[in-house]
């Protein structure tokens, strides 16, 4: 654990100019020794069946690949033209990757992500629900309040970064999202109060139903289907401690309750009581 952290504040120093050319040998040696972690973790297995599957051991596997293969790019494209550079720089970033090693070293995160791959499947139902509901949204937006004049209008002058919020179906979809985070959704709404005025290419679009529409949307996005996300993975959450208890509570008992001091191997009482024979 002290080298996962070790390692993660070097790969954070190397993002400065100045940083020292020591640090590659140093994290040279720590990626040795995750990788005699590795070669000790196989020695003492007690069968290749268990070590085959547990998929940790994969997994240690995996993030060891993702960390040698930015080290072999710096030594084969020492010497090498500005492309062959870009393409190294971008392979230093699975040096990120290594960090990530944290969560076999602590149980509780193993415990977390358990929770999030069992919670993928309820995840995904609420996933579509949400861009169903998202896509009802986006086309009442793009249908009520796109300005086809805005460039015009008393808003910025047209840019890229100061598009229409409605005004297709993509940009629609960006300012729902946008409103879900709590980002400038009230101003949202006040430019379409206005705005709605100063052409009259606009929709008309009353008070009434701009606030509805934002106000409607912030509660069942950013309460309801948040919710539901929270609710399906402190569900999963529960089962998997059970489960993990349940585990437990296998092994203790396949394993037998100990005998008390001083019994041994001995009898219970009854099996050591003689046998009374009747008097003829």
């Amino acid at each position: 654990m002290f080298l996962i952290i070790l390692n993660g504040l070097l790969i954070g120093v190397q993002t400065y100019d100045n940083a020292p050319d020591s640090i590659r040998v140093i994290q040279l040696s720590i990626l040795f020794v995750f990788f005699l972690e590795i070669i000790i973790r196989w020695t003492g297995r007690r069968t290749t069946e268990e070590y085959i599957g547990d998929w940790w051991n994969w997994f240690d596997i995996f993030i060891l690949m993702l960390g040698v293969i930015p080290e072999v790019a710096d030594i084969l494209l020492e010497n090498s033209s500005a492309e062959q550079q870009n393409i190294m720089s971008t392979l230093r970033i699975l040096r990120v990757v290594q960090l990530t090693r944290s969560i076999r070293a602590i149980g509780e995160l193993q415990l977390l992500i358990g929770v999030l791959i069992k919670s993928i499947r309820s995840l995904s139902y609420i996933a579509v629900l949400f861009l169903l509901i998202m896509y009802i949204y986006a086309i009442i937006g793009v249908t009520l309040f796109k300005n086809p004049d805005y460039a015009n209008s008393e808003h910025i002058k047209l840019t890229s970064s100061n598009p229409d919020p409605y005004g297709d179906l993509g940009e629609a979809f960006f300012t729902l999202f946008r409103i879900l985070t709590g980002e400038d959704w009230t101003d949202l709404r006040y430019n379409l109060l206005s705005g709605k005025e100063v052409t009259g290419s606009v929709p008309v679009a009353s008070n009434t139903v701009i606030t509805f529409y934002h106000v409607s949307w912030m509660i069942i996005a950013a309460y309801l289907l948040i919710n539901l996300v929270i609710g399906a993975i402190v569900n999963n959450f529960q089962i998997v401690l059970e489960s993990q208890k349940e585990a437990e509570d296998k092994l203790v008992n396949s394993k037998g309750k100990p005998l008390a001091s001083g019994d041994g191997d001995r009898p219970d009482d009854d099996s050591r009581r003689p046998i009374k024979r009747p008097k003829v």
